[in-house]
């Protein structure tokens, strides 16, 4: 079993809201030294939550 946040096994992570906290989270984990699939969830269709 390979180590999770590999290429064979990459972290996949929701991150709910595409506000200023969220696009931080997801810059955050693609600077990580993980392999990462990452699905931005946003209700509206517009993202940037309370900046709009």
């Amino acid at each position: 079993m390979s180590n999770l946040g590999s290429e064979d096994n990459p972290l996949r992570v929701a991150i709910v809201g595409s506000g200023p906290s969220g696009f931080y989270a997801t810059e955050a984990l693609i600077k990580s030294d993980f392999t990462v699939e990452i699905d931005l969830i946003e209700r509206l269709p517009a993202p940037f939550g309370l900046v709009r």
